[in-house]
């Protein structure tokens, strides 16, 4: 197709020549200057077309550079906010607690083979970490220590754990044990305490492992045991963001009490 073309365009131009050369002289100057003249307005316009077309795709990357730039830095002061957020609510829980009392730290790792119900942090005996003292954010109870190393930790989550606990308004007793999620299940509640959706679950300090007063969840749904009259079955849901947490608080003993 294109050598066709150029047979063409060479045809073209030999007719144009001989048409030339059998005009008279004063008018074979006169075509050939329009020609000359056509040339140069042409080649003068698709001169200017591609230096427009240049700068336009000059000024379109430009454009595109920059909103990526924009871009970028939109995500890092949404991280920045979202961190500063979060530091100030960590900094908030900390001015609450005696100091000294209240460890923080950060989460380096979680444990490929059971993704879920464990994390590593970046405190241990260093710090004077011991196993079982209970890890928490400000949203509530995350779970206890369960190996301690030199420089890290083991935390073991309560989604693979049993809690005692308490509906704080109706102080109904009852077992928190690990649903889908972060939702729980909280069991043996006595049938006849008033319990609503709403009510906030506290760790009830039995047991020994958390003190009492610690934030599980939030109900969300309670109902009575078909097969067990006697109790009711309440459903809670917790705040602690465990799949996405990054900083974290471990107690002492007594740091609640």
């Amino acid at each position: 197709m294109v050598q066709r073309n150029n047979f063409i365009a060479i045809g073209l131009c030999v007719m144009a020549a001989l048409t030339l050369l059998g005009l008279p002289g004063e008018r074979q100057e006169a075509v050939a200057g329009q020609l000359r003249s056509f040339a140069w307005s042409t080649g003068q316009w698709v001169f200017s077309r591609v230096i427009r077309v240049a700068r336009g795709e000059q000024l379109s990357q430009h454009l595109l550079t920059q909103n990526v730039a924009l871009a970028l830095e939109n995500m890092h002061l949404r991280e920045a906010a979202a961190e500063n957020r979060r530091l100030r609510e960590a900094l908030q829980f900390r001015q609450r607690n005696p100091a000294g009392e209240v460890i923080p730290a950060e989460v380096i790792g979680r444990d490929p083979d059971q993704m879920f119900d464990v994390l590593v942090i970046n405190a241990g005996r260093d710090l004077g970490l011991q196993p079982d003292w209970p890890v928490v954010t400000p949203a509530g109870l995350v779970g206890h220590i369960k190996e301690v190393d030199q420089n890290s930790s083991v935390v073991r989550l309560i989604l693979d754990t049993r809690v005692s606990a308490v509906v704080q308004g109706s102080r109904a007793h009852g077992i928190v044990s690990p649903m889908a999620g972060n939702r729980f299940l909280l069991e043996y509640v006595d049938a006849s305490k008033d319990v609503r959706k709403g009510d906030l679950v506290v760790s009830s300090g039995m047991g020994g492992r958390y003190p009492k007063g610690i934030t599980i969840g939030v109900v969300t749904d309670v109902a009575m045991e078909e097969q067990e009259p006697l109790f009711k079955q309440v459903v809670l849901e917790s705040e602690v963001d465990f799949w996405g947490l990054e900083e974290v608080f471990v107690l002492k003993p007594g740091a609640l009490d």
